[in-house]
Order: C-alpha cells, then sequence, then structure tokens
C-alpha cells in the first residue's frame, strides 16, 4: 500500500449551538417539518414527471385490449426491486406480463436479442433503471408496432430513444422538482400516478410499496436529501413492520430483527444480498424472492441468496487481493487516477474492488476484467472528479459506457485500453491536483463536555436517515489520552480503545483499524468518528465509532 493510503486532512465546522442537534441542524438547514418528514407534503405530484401521462394511457389501454406486457429491468438492487413493484401492480390490475432482468453474461441493458424475443409475445415493454441510452433497441420494438415506456434515472445522451414515454428526471424538459430519483422511486410515481385510474390501486396500496422504494434509493447511493428523505424515511417504517415473506426470510437468514432496521441495515445487509445473485450471474433469484407469498419458498429463497453474499464477499476479497497485486504493476505511484484489469475477474464484482481501492488512495479507480479480447470495467471516483464526464471526454477508445458523476461502466477493445487509460490520466492532470487527491474530513463539530451523554446521542437518531448527501455526523474529540488499547475480532482486525480527556473517559471502537494504529502507536491524539450509543446485553453505553485519529499536534482546520 502506497503513501497516499494514510494521508488525511481534518477540518472542523463552527459551532452554532451548545445543543448538538439543534448545532447540526442549523449545519443542514433543517427545520422540525424536516426532522419529521410528512408524507402527503414532502412527496411530488408524480404527473409533474415528464410523460407521464402518456405512460397512464399506455397502460391503460393494455388493460383494455388484455395485452401482454413485458418488464425489463437491472440485476442489481434498484432495478431488480424496481421490477418486482410493477410487476406487483400489474398483477393487481389483472395484466398479462413477464419480467426479463439481463444477466452478467448478457450485460447490463437491453440487447436487440432480447427485443427480438420480447416482440414475440409482448404489446407494451415497460424498461426501468434502463433504456434511456438503449437507441437501437427500442426504435426495434417501435418499428414492430410495441409501445415503450422507459423508467429511468440514469443521463440522457444527446439523443432520446424514441419510446412513446419516458419518464426521467434528468431530461433537460423536466419540471419535476427533485431530480435524484432511483429507478425504484420512479416506478413508484408510476404507480401512484395509477391511483386515478384503477380503483384497484389505493393511496394505501402505494404506502406498502415504500419498503422496496427505501430498500433501493439507498443501495444505489442516492442523495437522502429532498423528497428521497421522505421516501426512505417512511419506507423504513414500512420495513420495520415488513409484511413481505420474502424479505422476513432474508432478514432471519442473516440475522436481522425486522423492528431494528436502520438506512445502514439497507445499505451493508439487505442491498448487498438483494445484489449479490447478479453481480455473479443472475438475480432472478431476489426477483423471486421479493415477488413470493410462499413462505417454505422464501427461506429457500433467502438461503440461496445468503450463499450467493458468502460466495460474492470471497470473489471480492479474492480479486481485491491481485489487484492490490497488479496496481503498480499498471499504474505510476504518482497517476491521478488508477486503471488496471486481470483476466476473467468476475465482471460483477469488479466496481466492488474499485470501491474500495477508491477508500484506500483517494483517487478515481477503473478496474476492468478481460475475456475474450474485451475488458469490461466498472468505475468509480471521489467528489473532485466526475467520471463519467472523463469518460465522455475519451469516447473515442471506448466500446460502450455509461453512469454517473462517481461511478460508471465500460467497456472497450482490449487492443484500446492503453489508449484509453493514457487518455483518463491526461484528463485528471487536468481536473485534479495533488490537493485533490488527499483524503479529506471535515467533521461537524468538536465534542464537548454536555455532548457526552447517551441522551445526546440518542437525540443524533433524528436526523436519520443517514446516507449520500445526509451522512452520520463527524465529531472530533480533542487532546485524549489512550488509557487502554485491545484488539478484538476473530482476526484481531479491530480496535477497543478507551480514551480519557479533560472531557472525561469515552470507549472507542475502530473496526478494521488495528494495524494502523499498531504503525502508529499513537499515545495521545485526535480522534474523529460518530457519537453513538452500543447495546449489548440490555444495557445502553456511549461511545465514539472511530473513522480516523492524528496525532495530537496535526492540524485541524475551520471548514
Amino acid at each position: 500500500m502506497n503513501q497516499h493510503t494514510r494521508e488525511s486532512r481534518w477540518s472542523v465546522r463552527k459551532r452554532l449551538n451548545r445543543d448538538l442537534l439543534e448545532h447540526l441542524c442549523l449545519l443542514r438547514g433543517f427545520s422540525a417539518d424536516d426532522l419529521q418528514p410528512d408524507y402527503s407534503a414532502h412527496l411530488h405530484d408524480p404527473n409533474l414527471l415528464p410523460d407521464m401521462v402518456v405512460a397512464r394511457r399506455l397502460i391503460r389501454q393494455a388493460v383494455e385490449n388484455g395485452s401482454h406486457v413485458t418488464i425489463f429491468g437491472d440485476y442489481d438492487a434498484d432495478g431488480t426491486p424496481a421490477s418486482a413493484l410493477l410487476s406487483m401492480t400489474l398483477t393487481k390490475i389483472n395484466v398479462p406480463h413477464d419480467v426479463m432482468l439481463p444477466t452478467r453474461s448478457t450485460g447490463y441493458g437491453l440487447h436487440c436479442e432480447q427485443v427480438e424475443e420480447i416482440i414475440k409475445r409482448s404489446k407494451l415493454l415497460i424498461t426501468v433503471d434502463t433504456g434511456i441510452n438503449s437507441l437501437e433497441e427500442i426504435k426495434m420494438a417501435k418499428d414492430a408496432g410495441l409501445g415503450v415506456i422507459v423508467l429511468d434515472h440514469h443521463l440522457p445522451g444527446p439523443e432520446l430513444p424514441v419510446a412513446d414515454a419516458i419518464i426521467d428526471p434528468h431530461r433537460k424538459d423536466s419540471t419535476y422538482p427533485f431530480a435524484q430519483l432511483c429507478g425504484c422511486a420512479l416506478a413508484f410515481k408510476l404507480v401512484c400516478a395509477l391511483v386515478e385510474d384503477f380503483h384497484e390501486i389505493t393511496k394505501g396500496y402505494c404506502k406498502w410499496l415504500l419498503d422496496l422504494v427505501a430498500i433501493s434509493t439507498v443501495a444505489d447511493m442516492m442523495p437522502l436529501v429532498g423528497e428521497n428523505r421522505a421516501l426512505v424515511h417512511y419506507g423504513l417504517v414500512v420495513l420495520r413492520q415488513n409484511r413481505r415473506v420474502g424479505l422476513q426470510a432474508l432478514l432471519e437468514e442473516a440475522g436481522v430483527q425486522s423492528d431494528s432496521i436502520t438506512s445502514s441495515t439497507i445499505g451493508f445487509i439487505i442491498g448487498p444480498r438483494l445484489n449479490a445473485s447478479g453481480r455473479l450471474s443472475d438475480n432472478t433469484p431476489a426477483l423471486r424472492l421479493l415477488l413470493t407469498e410462499d413462505k417454505k419458498k422464501a427461506k429457500a429463497l433467502a438461503k440461496e441468496i445468503e450463499q450467493a453474499n458468502v460466495t460474492r464477499q470471497s470473489l471480492v476479497d479474492e480479486v481485491l487481493s491481485e489487484a492490490r497485486e497488479q496496481l503498480f504493476k499498471q499504474n505510476d505511484n504518482g497517476d491521478r487516477i488508477f486503471t488496471l484489469f486481470g483476466r476473467d475477474w468476475p465482471s460483477g464484482v469488479v466496481g466492488l474492488v474499485a470501491g474500495r481501492l477508491v477508500f484506500e488512495y483517494s483517487r478515481p479507480v477503473i478496474v476492468g476484467s478481460l475475456q475474450n479480447g474485451e475488458i469490461r470495467a466498472s468505475a468509480r471516483s471521489i467528489e473532485k472528479y466526475s467520471i463519467v464526464d472523463g469518460l465522455t471526454r475519451c469516447a473515442t477508445h471506448l466500446g460502450t459506457f455509461g453512469g454517473h458523476a462517481q461511478a460508471a461502466g465500460l467497456s472497450t477493445n482490449a487492443s484500446n485500453w492503453e489508449k484509453l487509460s493514457s487518455a483518463l490520466k491526461r484528463d485528471a492532470v487536468n481536473c485534479l491536483d495533488e490537493h485533490d487527491l488527499v483524503k479529506r474530513y471535515v467533521a461537524e463539530a468538536f465534542l464537548e463536555k454536555s455532548d457526552l451523554t447517551t441522551k445526546v446521542a440518542s437525540s443524533l437518531e433524528k436526523l436519520a436517515p443517514f446516507g449520500l448527501g445526509n451522512t452520520k455526523p463527524l465529531l472530533i474529540l480533542r487532546d485524549a489520552d489512550v488509557a487502554d488499547v485491545r484488539f478484538i475480532g476473530s482476526d484481531a482486525r479491530h480496535l477497543k480503545m478507551l480514551l480519557n480527556s479533560a472531557l472525561g473517559n469515552l470507549e472507542v471502537i475502530g473496526f478494521d483499524l488495528a494495524d494502523r494504529y499498531k504503525q502508529q502507536s499513537l499515545k495521545s491524539g485526535n480522534f474523529l468518528g460518530y457519537l453513538e450509543n452500543n447495546y449489548f446485553q440490555g444495557a445502553e453505553r456511549l461511545q465514539l465509532r472511530l473513522v480516523d485519529f492524528q496525532p495530537r499536534e496535526a492540524v485541524i482546520e475551520l471548514a
């Protein structure tokens, strides 16, 4: 691991109120209403989305004519729940339909071979979490006489497909007030709009779909602000009641109690499991799990998915190890973007590996898999560099690509890889300087003595749900001595400390930080982390969940 992995800079926001929660609300621009989202007030009218009226008309026509519909989704934890949500709704209004998901072997998105199959049986095609860039495929469907609805939250290209309805809040002509909806949220919006058309679809029915919307919003790393905050807030309420037998089985297999679910449960437990089969090959097991009402089938599917997740974790560890070996054989230490590939690395895990390397090296990373003369790759980036914009500037060396500012997928002929890598490295030099490659933490306050209570830690949960755009508050404990330190876990990877400062004693837990602590052997310093309550054997104890630490003399700037 090179020198960049341990370098970090801290800054801290000025304290605006002695009450920590009040201070954080002021920093984030939260009002009392934001702390308790209102379902009616904070969700926008679905009919404001572009082409929603057209989509409703096409579905009414499908019902009137008894037409067969194909839902085409994606193999991740956004496209798969979105497909399940639409399937349940079409079943409710008696529309004959089927669901198609791509596989890792076919690759992301709609392909002409799949359109040929759809044409044989369907009159209406609904794509969800995909389709906005499927120009050729959608034209093929339209030329064959199909109606086409595109529900996609990805960025449109210069040309839109010739679909009848394109519901994408990123369209230039969209006037919808909030653009950062995931694919499943767009499917939910369509169903909410259909309340006006079908008596079987009630507002109450729509609310019970919010568990799927919350899962997809968090798992697809959408910002938890604006409308998403309300969707996830109420989605968590539904998840904790958990009427879906498939999710009950999934959580039981993972050892999670429904009533304790948070956005972190989605991000670290539910989302990865609903992604696991899709990362390996085919996400049909996750789709069937979400749709089944049979407890026995749900239990069997949950076990299958749990095993897939174990396999996925093993593959990530294996490929990550190989990637670390290859990293500086294929890149120079000073490169501002790292590009690497391996032969036959499972394409479903290269994005996870890229994400790990971004975390370690604080720069964009592209990890590819070479198979049959083609490299399929996933890219992850840092805040200062839009990877999809970088790929756009280097598109002459690419086959296909698409994605967002911080994550993208791409493919290219193996013979173009070196040219692509060189072009991206030049682009990164133009867009990033050395300061951008240093890991930066912006804490929201120095801890004060009055903050160190279980009551204050509990009050911070009012800011939840936490995630991208509304992160758990990072706080700094200054000038603390390490009174006790232990290395815990089966492989002693984790760190447990007792800190002593002028504010008093504070317990600390640091996951995966044992090796780093041993390298620095810090006896005193500044400690950055999350103030929270730990519940163990019925007892509630205050602790700091450690993120980073520095020597006492390290400079902490004012943000």
